[in-house]
């Protein structure tokens, strides 16, 4: 019994090799042919013209007169809340040290009232500063948006004749290492944006 059961299962093993190299070779032709047609697919762009395009965000950046000038005055509004807020500083430490060389020669009612003043003091520093932080945070997120609009208008006119499908960001700290100068238009961008926006 032992032996007919070590039969059976060697001519089964058998069989199921057999169908596996049947099946191999018989599907070898189809596979050949759809890898042929693949390749012949992947390479048919290359004979094309590529819809798509893109520009170096610093290098435009850099270059367009609306927004240095736009980074001058956030640079300019962001040095005076600075100098506000260290003067706010500088005036509360000058209270402490008055009152730390005071408090020897002060009654308890004037210790209190001095505390409550420089918490008063210290409470309308940190307020002052929040609300400073969400001003500056607000514009700069409103001027990004009217950058991004400018931008975008620009491109949408300049592709009305729907030339491009995609127009690409690049950075030196993204994700693309390597770019066909050919469809950068970086320079083009910088050239109508100044035009357009130097009034």
């Amino acid at each position: 019994m032992k032996n007919i059961n070590w039969i059976l299962h060697a001519i089964s093993l058998i069989a199921i090799a057999y169908l596996i190299y049947s099946n191999t070779q018989c599907c070898k032709p189809a596979a050949l042919a759809n890898h042929k047609e693949i390749k012949s697919d992947s390479a048919s762009p290359a004979t094309g013209n590529y819809p798509i395009a893109y520009f170096v965000s610093d290098s435009l950046l850099n270059n367009l007169g609306f927004f240095k000038e736009s980074e001058k005055q956030f640079k300019s509004k962001q040095e005076s809340m600075s100098n506000e807020l260290k003067n706010k500083e500088m005036t509360l430490q000058k209270e402490v040290i008055k009152l730390q060389e005071n408090a020897q020669n002060m009654t308890r009612k004037e210790m209190e009232s001095a505390q409550e003043k420089l918490g008063k003091m210290e409470q309308d520093l940190m307020a002052r500063k929040e609300k400073l932080t969400m001003q500056f945070a607000e514009e700069t997120s409103e001027f990004n948006e009217k950058l991004h609009g400018k931008i975008t208008s620009y491109l949408k006119e300049i592709n009305q004749d729907g030339k491009y499908k995609f127009v690409f960001s690049v950075n030196r700290e993204g994700n693309i290492f390597y770019s066909d100068e050919s469809l950068d238009i970086t320079a083009q961008m910088i050239k109508d944006l100044n035009e357009k926006y130097s009034k």
